[in-house]
């Protein structure tokens, strides 16, 4: 009866942990795609600002409102990846979020705006990217660790191993004699 429910209590870690180092691989993928944009977007910026500053038109034209589909599908797992993870994660999509909607901002009114303010307003949106990029690289870098980990590296099962190994230890976790 105890290795009945030792086995599916171990079995729905595991499960747990291949679910938080799966949706760990995909949020670090779609963040990824997000912040290798950064450069371009970087530049676009730079561009924008030298037309603004000449105040010449900006060749800015309505796309529609970008999506994450990862993320969007389900936010509620977000709590899989633990309390440090969750808040970087739920800050970065927040913070792209802000960025869109400043960036809609400017794409639907830049023709209303005078140039004082549209230049302040692209200064913002760059300083947006660069205020954050590093940031969102870490959080990749450590999302991609994340989903590497195997599962004998989980808190969980150096904890298991310590106590109820078979064989070289007993349920108490004292060592056991060598027959």
């Amino acid at each position: 009866m105890v290795v009945a429910y030792a086995s599916n209590f171990v079995a729905e870690q595991y499960r747990r942990h291949l679910d938080s180092t799966g949706w760990a691989s995909a949020i670090a993928g779609e963040l990824k795609s997000h912040a290798e944009a950064f450069p371009l977007l970087k530049q676009l910026f730079t561009d924008l600002l030298q037309c603004a500053q000449e105040n010449r038109p900006l060749p800015l034209y309505p796309i529609p409102m970008p999506t994450d589909p990862v993320f969007d599908s389900a936010p509620g797992k977000v709590g899989l990846l633990g309390a440090q993870f969750a808040g970087e994660v739920a800050f970065a999509y927040e913070n792209l979020r802000a960025f869109r909607g400043a960036f809609f901002v400017v794409v639907e009114h830049h023709k209303e705006m005078d140039a004082e303010q549209l230049t302040r307003r692209l200064q913002r949106l760059l300083k947006l990217i660069d205020g954050n990029e590093t940031r969102l690289w870490s959080l990749i870098h450590g999302l991609d660790a994340y989903s590497d980990l195997g599962f004998e590296k989980t808190r969980f099962a150096s904890w298991w191993s310590g106590r109820f190994t078979f064989g070289r230890r007993s349920l108490a976790g004292n060592d056991a004699k060598a027959r």
